[in-house]
Order: C-alpha cells, then sequence, then structure tokens
C-alpha cells in the first residue's frame, strides 16, 4: 500500500475507509495505524478486516484506534458461518439497525417501533448459539496458547519454508514483505497453480490455489494466480520438509 497515494484518494466526498490489517496472498501485515491516522485526520471513521490477522499477532483495538474490526470465526479455529464485529460505542449508536427480529426490539406499539440500544439493535432474532459457544471455545484456546507464542512458531516456520522452497530451482516465491504473517505465495512456471494444488493434495499437503479473490495484487506483480502454503499453531518442520519433497518432485515433472 502506497500511503501518500492514499491520502491523496481522500476527497470531500469521502464517508468511510475499509481496509485489510493483511494481505491475504503475500501476508503482509499493512500500516494500518498510520492509515487510521490520515483519516481520522480527515474526520472519516475506519474499518479493519482482521479476518486475516486476528489468529497471527495480537489484536489490540485501542491502540490502533480503529473504529470498527471484523473477524471471521473460522480464521481462527472456530466454526464457519459466524464472525464478531467490534465498534466504538459512539459509532454504534449512531447506526440504525439492519435487520429485523426479536431480541433489537425495545417496545413495539402500532404507531411506532423503538429499538434497543447496541448492542442488543444489532442482534435481530435467535442468534447463532452453536456457532457462538464454538467460536467462545476457539478463542479460549488461542488465549491459553498465547498469540505471541503462536506468533513466534508460525515466523520461525515462515522463514524456515522460504529459506528451503527458495532452494528449489524452478519455483519463484512471490514477494517478501517486511512484515508478514505466515503466509508463502509461490508460482512454478510451466504449471498452472490449480494444478499444483491437486498434485500436492495427492501428496497429502492442503494449500490454497487460484486467485485468493486478489486477482489485482497478483497482476501488479505480473501473474494470474499462485499456490500459498499458509502455516498455524499445528503445523511443523516435519510438514514443510514434506511440502519440499513434493514441490521438488513436481518441479521435476514439469522440467
Amino acid at each position: 500500500m502506497i500511503l501518500s497515494d492514499f491520502e491523496r484518494l481522500i476527497t470531500p466526498k469521502t464517508k468511510f475507509v475499509s481496509v485489510g490489517h493483511v494481505n491475504n496472498t503475500f501476508g503482509t501485515i499493512n500500516d494500518v495505524k498510520t492509515i487510521i491516522q490520515i483519516a481520522h485526520s480527515h474526520g472519516i471513521p475506519v474499518l479493519l478486516d482482521g479476518a486475516q490477522s486476528v489468529a497471527h499477532t495480537k489484536i489490540d483495538v485501542q491502540d490502533l484506534d480503529c473504529d470498527f474490526f471484523v473477524f471471521s470465526g473460522h480464521k481462527i479455529y472456530g466454526p464457519s458461518g459466524i464472525g464478531a464485529v467490534y465498534g466504538k460505542k459512539e459509532w454504534l449508536e449512531k447506526l440504525p439497525h439492519w435487520q429485523g427480529g426479536g431480541n433489537m426490539i425495545k417496545d413495539v406499539t402500532i404507531e411506532k417501533t423503538e429499538f434497543n440500544a447496541p448492542p442488543a439493535r444489532f442482534e435481530a432474532g435467535t442468534p447463532n448459539i452453536a456457532d457462538a459457544i464454538g467460536l467462545g471455545y476457539a478463542l479460549d484456546f488461542v488465549s491459553k496458547v498465547g498469540i505471541h507464542n503462536i506468533e513466534h512458531h508460525e515466523h520461525d516456520l515462515t522463514e524456515y519454508a522460504r529459506e528451503q522452497i527458495a532452494r528449489i530451482s524452478g519455483i519463484k516465491l512471490i514477494g517478501n514483505p517486511r512484515r508478514r504473517v505466515s503466509v508463502v505465495s509461490l508460482d512454478i512456471p510451466g504449471i498452472s497453480a490449480p494444478e499444483v494444488g491437486q498434485l500436492l493434495d495427492k501428496e497429502g499437503i492442503a494449500v490454497r490455489a487460484g486467485h485468493h479473490c486478489a486477482q489485482p495484487a497478483l497482476r501488479a506483480l505480473g501473474y494470474e494466480m499462485s499456490v500459498r502454503p499458509t502455516f498455524a499453531v499445528y503445523n511443523t518442520r516435519d510438514e514443510i520438509d514434506s511440502l519440499v519433497i513434493a514441490l521438488t518432485k513436481i518441479v521435476q515433472q514439469v522440467h
């Protein structure tokens, strides 16, 4: 992200800024604190999408001073179909409800409806109880392990993976951000990313292969797709060694 370009994009018509905390293609940790400061200097609220960051690095919404922070449950070892929205009280009190249903109603008459104060105002109908419990346990798990321990473990795996993969002739590592989470993006010229993903799958190795819902970012570096191994708290160096062996075999088949 080019911060000078970001500031130039702000006009009197700009009402809201939404930005990803971490780039899901390259693992780059964006300088969101500076982005928030720039936006706030223009009186503009900021939402941080923390889906890619919440499981990998410490989040302090007060230190960041973001107005909203959102994340998905399945990105932090929880169930799919649930997530969380944080918002500053002053903004939540200004926002209208976005759905109708029980729990968000304070009083209803024929003439008018009065809505509850936040956060109940935004919880229409029966909540996703089971997945909320599952997400709670997932967050407890991360807290018990310790986000700093997770971050250190993942950083060690990522640096080891980049070092080992870089030694394989015929593979190109894409991107090298100074601050990153546990993502490695790579390309094997002569074979498509989805095909690499299928070949790795046959070896029992799960990666994401494709455009990662981020085609503009890849095209900016001259690619359409990439293969993206991602490392988490449960991964090991032995698994990376298996990945390197499998990638070496694929490269040898191509060339």
